[in-house]
C-alpha cells in the first residue's frame, strides 16, 4: 500500500464515500430529522427507534459525487405502524434491485411457520420506483427486527437495493409484490 494514497488522499476519500460511518436512529417520531440521510451518514444506519406511524427515511439525491455510496439499513427496533424508505421526487434516480421478503419474528420470538402458506418471496422494485414501503405485521410489507437493507448509489439514476424484509406474520401467506412493496412516489 505504500505510495498509492499519494493523490491528494484519495483513497481514504474514497473510504469516506463508499460508506464506512455509523449512525443510528433511535428517534421514534415521524419527519424527525435524524431520519434525514445524509452523504456523511453513508455506511451502517442502525434503526434503533420503534418508528412511528408515517416515519419516511429519507435518501439523499443520486448525483455523479454520490456513485459508489452504500447504507446498510439494519432494523433492530419494533415499527409501531407503516413507514418508507424514499427517494427524493427532484432527483431523476430509482430503486432496482431485488429484496427477499421472508416470516421473522419480534426480537427473541421466532414465527412458526403454517405448512400451507408462502414463506419466502423475491420481489423486484420494478420501473420509476422511489419509495420502499415497509410494515412490520403487514404482509404485504415487512420491516420487522432483522431487516436489513443495502442501498448502493450505482449512477445517478439508479440506487440498487437489496437484502431481506422480515414480516412479523404467522399463519398469513406472504404476499409482497412490487406493486405495493415498491412505489412511484418519493419524498
Amino acid at each position: 500500500m505504500y505510495g498509492q494514497n499519494k493523490d491528494g488522499d484519495a483513497l481514504s476519500a474514497a473510504a469516506e464515500i463508499y460508506g464506512a460511518g455509523f449512525k443510528e436512529i433511535s428517534t421514534i417520531t415521524a419527519g424527525d430529522s435524524s431520519h434525514t440521510l445524509s452523504v456523511a451518514d453513508a455506511g451502517i444506519v442502525l434503526i434503533s427507534a420503534a418508528l412511528a406511524s408515517g416515519a419516511v427515511i429519507k435518501l439523499p439525491t443520486a448525483n455523479s459525487a454520490s456513485v459508489g455510496l452504500k447504507y446498510q439499513l439494519l432494523y433492530t427496533g419494533t415499527m409501531a405502524a407503516a413507514s418508507k424508505i424514499q427517494l427524493p421526487n427532484a432527483g431523476s434516480a430509482v430503486f432496482d434491485g431485488v429484496v427477499v421478503q421472508e416470516r421473522g419474528g419480534s426480537s427473541g420470538a421466532g414465527v412458526a411457520e403454517a405448512a400451507t402458506v408462502v414463506a419466502i418471496l423475491a420481489i423486484v422494485p420494478g420501473s420509476s420506483k422511489k419509495s420502499m414501503e415497509l410494515d412490520e405485521n403487514d404482509e404485504t410489507f415487512g420491516g420487522g427486527i432483522g431487516t436489513s437493507l443495502e442501498f448502493v448509489y450505482a449512477s445517478k439514476t439508479k440506487v440498487i437495493v437489496t437484502g431481506r424484509v422480515l414480516v412479523n406474520v404467522a399463519s398469513t401467506a406472504l404476499d409482497a409484490v412490487t406493486s405495493t412493496l415498491f412505489t412511484a412516489t418519493g419524498y
